[in-house]
C-alpha cells in the first residue's frame, strides 16, 4: 500500500469538486419560503427541512473552519445551531461533498482488507469502494425548489429531472439516502444505447437514475442518530461502523473536503 501512495496523491488532480450539496427535504419548501415560514413561529422546524430555501446554507458549501468536526462531536451542531449550520454545514450534516474514488485498484485493496485494516488511507484515497460515499439524489441547482413549483418538472422533464431530483420527487428519491441507482441495470444501459435518457426522461430518470445521471456521489450521514452517536463517543468506540455509516458526525467528509484541496491546491470555498 505504501509503495503507491505517490501515484494514488497524483491521482488525485481528477477530483476537482470540493464542495458539496445542500438540499432541502421537502418538495413543499419554496412554498413554505413564500408564506414566510422560515421566520414565522415554526421557523426551526422549518429550518431544517428546507436549509436551502430558508437559506441556512448555500447550494453549494463546505466546512469553513479545520474545527468543524471536533465540534459536531462535542454535539455544538444542537448546542449552537445558528453557527454551526453556516460554519460547519458538513459536519453538521447539511452538506453532501462530492466524492470519488482516486485509484483503480481500490477495489483489490477492499478485498484484502485494507478498508479497515488502513482505513485512514482507504477513506480518502477509496471513499466509494470503502462505503464513505454512496450513490444519492441531490438537487445540483440553486433554482430547483422554485422550478418544481412553478411547474417545470412536468413542463420541462429533460432537464428538471436531472438537476433537480428532489424537488421534483423522482421516484427512487423518495425510497430513502443512498439509493440512488437503476432498477435495472442491463435494461438501462439498453435504453441509454437508443438515447432514452433524453427522448423519455419521465421514466428514465426514475427508472435508471444512475445511468441517466440522476444520481450523485456524495458524502453524507446514513443515519438521522448520526450526530447522536457521535457526541456519545461512537465514533472512536465503533471506527469501523461508524465511520462508514456516520462520515459527516465522524469528520470524515471533511477530512475528504480538506484532501481534494490539498491535493489541488484549491483555497477554501466560501457558502
Amino acid at each position: 500500500m505504501k509503495a503507491v501512495c505517490a501515484l494514488v496523491l497524483a491521482s488525485a488532480a481528477t477530483v476537482t469538486a470540493t464542495i458539496g450539496f445542500c438540499n432541502d427535504k421537502d418538495a413543499s419548501c419554496a412554498a413554505w419560503v413564500a408564506d414566510g415560514e422560515c421566520e414565522g413561529d415554526n421557523a426551526e422546524h422549518v429550518k431544517n427541512i428546507c436549509p436551502h430555501s430558508c437559506g441556512v446554507c448555500s447550494l453549494m458549501c463546505s466546512d469553513r473552519e479545520d474545527a468543524c468536526g471536533a465540534w459536531a462531536k462535542e454535539g455544538e451542531c444542537t448546542k449552537s445551531p445558528d453557527y454551526m449550520h453556516k460554519e460547519c454545514p458538513t459536519s453538521c450534516g447539511l452538506c453532501a461533498p462530492k466524492c470519488a474514488d482516486l485509484h483503480t485498484d481500490c477495489a483489490a485493496w477492499k478485498k484484502e482488507g485494507q478498508c479497515t485494516e488502513n482505513a485512514g488511507f482507504m477513506n480518502l484515497h477509496c471513499p466509494v469502494t470503502c462505503g464513505v460515499c454512496h450513490g444519492a439524489c441531490k438537487d445540483i441547482h440553486n433554482d430547483c425548489p422554485g422550478w418544481a413549483k412553478d411547474g417545470e418538472c412536468q413542463s420541462n422533464p429533460g432537464h428538471t429531472l436531472k438537476n433537480c431530483p428532489v424537488s421534483c420527487g423522482v421516484g427512487v428519491c423518495k425510497s430513502g439516502p443512498g439509493n440512488c441507482a437503476d432498477t435495472n441495470t442491463t435494461a438501462c444501459a439498453i435504453w441509454a444505447l437508443d438515447d432514452q435518457c433524453l427522448s423519455n426522461p419521465a421514466h428514465m430518470h426514475a427508472e435508471c437514475a444512475a445511468t441517466c445521471g440522476v444520481c450523485s456521489t456524495v458524502c453524507e450521514n446514513k443515519s438521522d442518530d448520526c450526530l447522536n452517536w457521535a457526541t456519545e463517543g461512537h465514533c472512536e468506540s465503533n471506527p469501523e461502523g461508524m465511520l462508514t455509516l456516520c462520515p459527516q458526525a465522524c469528520g470524515v467528509c471533511q477530512q475528504l473536503e480538506q484532501f481534494y484541496r490539498t491535493a489541488n491546491g484549491d483555497s477554501k470555498d466560501e457558502l
